[in-house]
């Protein structure tokens, strides 16, 4: 579907695209029909390169036949990230995205970047992993990236020793050989560890190590500087297992026999596997002598993590070479699940049994998160228990924004302790929203979606309504013009308290027609009390970021 400024693409069976356009920036987000930790990496990484190659030439195409243009820039813009902030959604440099955590100088809180890092994550694989003619190496935001650690462990199991000791000489800045005598040395295995260690010794020692400096480094020594496209790329491999079971966690019981059968690579291993060059010296320091339980502790890690897969196992050990491990990898037994929001057991006891849930929702439905199906479905349980339970497994199925959105609630509620000890839990995995260039979005092509306008504006204004109307005299209006029965008025007059009277009258009027909208409008504009009130809900702005969050309570 195509808007005035916005559009929405499908790419797959799982996956939808869409672009807006707000002020000077250009906005793509990538989301999946299930759960963002289920996006293909690949396709996120991939789609961010064609698109900045796609708006690469045309700037340069403008500027060229500009007259008043002098830019010269490699990238004639900037790359942000959009990650969701409380309600908001805030922005950073697409090169703060290699490190584990951003933490919003706006609002003070830390957002892990383990999700919205896709966006560079391993490009698709080419024919016996060849570049092709025309290759010139890294285009230039990923030039400008740090690398990760199982870049540079890709990168080692590619160069001989004395490569990288050539390497090693040219890219660190201080002592660079006293450095590399003492990783020699204090290195017990040599081959890999050492190679790696130096490589590491540079990016830890330097401010702003890129894979610029590494192709620099490269190209001086007379070393293929393709190498950088093969180890940023994904390793091609089909695995003899259905796909939905290879987006699952695998267990403790799934990968017990491994460690009988990895040997000597297990540093390797963990550095493929995501873990970080310091997290496997600890495990190395921790079993010195004992490699069985170096390979223990590296897949106990692992399963932990948000990006641990079948799949992701799998094609580490094809990438080390290691495919014959793969017979002793079981899938039968208890799978470790796919990613969820992860919220300790303790916690979720507290929320099924301490808190009023009648706030919350109020909260959530204003935000969007929630709908009004939703909350008749969570208040169709009959105990408060239930309800919160309910309540919680749609938390924790549907991810952000929902989870930021709730621990807002609790918080505005009155449950901080809770709040605080959800965020520390587990928080802000972040949005799969890369932005590109630095706006509301106006109200233009957006009504062809599943939920109308008048509803989104109605339950934008849902808390404002529900605390400071008295229901009487609208009642009466809404029935004068057939838009409500006797039958709904006595249930409406059922309710004790004024504020169940009115969120009882808002539940009909989320399910009721654009009629009624307008007729509840006037309803608010024949008291002068309420005529700001009517202004306020019909010109509150829909932006798409709203049709896209109520959307979701829908997929």
């Amino acid at each position: 579907m195509i808007f005035t400024d916005s559009a929405d693409v499908k790419i797959d069976g799982d996956h939808d695209m869409r672009f807006d356009i707000q002020g000077n920036r250009f906005i793509v987000t990538l989301s999946h029909t299930e759960k963002k930790i289920s996006i293909v990496p690949s396709i996120a990484s991939t789609a961010q390169e064609c698109l900045t190659h796609a708006i690469t030439n045309i700037s340069n195409f403008y500027f060229s036949v500009s007259e008043d243009s002098t830019c010269n820039r490699d990238l004639p813009f900037t790359i942000q990230i959009g990650i969701p902030c409380g309600t908001d959604l805030c922005f950073f440099d697409h090169t703060l995205s290699s490190k584990k955590e951003w933490k919003c100088p706006d609002h003070n809180i830390k957002h892990k970047t383990n999700i919205v890092s896709i966006w560079f994550a391993d490009k698709l694989p080419t024919k016996d992993d060849r570049c092709p003619r025309d290759c010139s190496g890294l285009d230039k935001v990923w030039l400008d990236r740090q690398p990760e650690d199982k870049h540079l462990g890709r990168l080692a199991s590619k160069l001989t020793h004395e490569d990288t000791r050539t390497i090693y000489m040219l890219i660190k800045e201080k002592e660079p050989a006293l450095q590399w005598d003492i990783i020699n040395e204090s290195n017990k295995r040599e081959g890999f560890n050492i190679k790696l260690n130096a490589l590491y010794d540079w990016k830890k020692s330097s401010k702003y190590a890129s894979f610029k400096q590494l192709q620099n480094s490269l190209e001086e020594a007379k070393i293929d500087i393709h190498k950088l496209c093969q180890i940023s790329r994904e390793f091609q491999k089909e695995l003899d297992q259905p796909r939905d079971k290879l987006r699952f966690r695998p267990s403790g019981s799934n990968v017990q026999q491994l460690p009988d059968h990895i040997g000597s690579q297990t540093f390797q291993l963990g550095i493929e596997l995501g873990l970080s060059v310091v997290e496997m010296q600890k495990i190395e320091s921790n079993h010195v002598t004992n490699l069985h339980g170096q390979t223990e502790e590296v897949l106990k890690r692992w399963i932990k993590i948000p990006e641990a897969t079948f799949e992701v196992l799998g094609k580490a050990l094809h990438r080390l070479e290691l495919s014959s491990v793969l017979s002793y990898l079981t899938y039968d037994e208890e799978l470790g699940g796919q990613m969820d929001i992860e919220i300790d057991e303790h916690v979720r006891e507290r929320i099924i049994q301490d808190i009023q849930i009648s706030q919350i929702l109020d909260y959530m439905m204003t935000h969007l998160v929630i709908s009004s199906d939703d909350r008749r479905r969570i208040e169709h349980h009959a105990g408060q228990d239930d309800q919160n339970k309910a309540l919680l497994c749609e938390v924790i199925k549907r991810g952000e924004p929902t989870y930021t959105v709730f621990i807002d609630a609790l918080r505005t509620s009155g449950y901080t302790d809770l709040a605080n000890e959800l965020k520390s839990d587990g928080q802000e995995e972040g949005s799969s929203a890369a932005i590109v260039q630095t706006g509301n979005i106006e109200n233009k092509g957006l009504s062809n979606w599943i939920v109308p306008m008048y509803k989104v504006r109605l339950q934008k204004n849902y808390s404002n309504i529900i605390d400071s109307i008295q229901h009487e005299q609208i009642v009466d209006h809404l029935i004068s013009r057939d838009v409500l029965t006797i039958a709904e008025s006595q249930m409406i007059n059922a309710c004790p308290a004024q504020i169940q009277k009115n969120r009882k009258l808002m539940d009909i009027l989320l399910h009721g027609s654009e009629h009624a909208f307008i007729e509840f409008l006037k309803a608010l504009r024949k008291d002068s009390v309420y005529a700001e009130l009517a202004d306020k809900i019909e010109n509150t702005t829909v932006a798409s970021r709203d049709i896209s969050t109520i959307n979701g309570c829908f997929k």
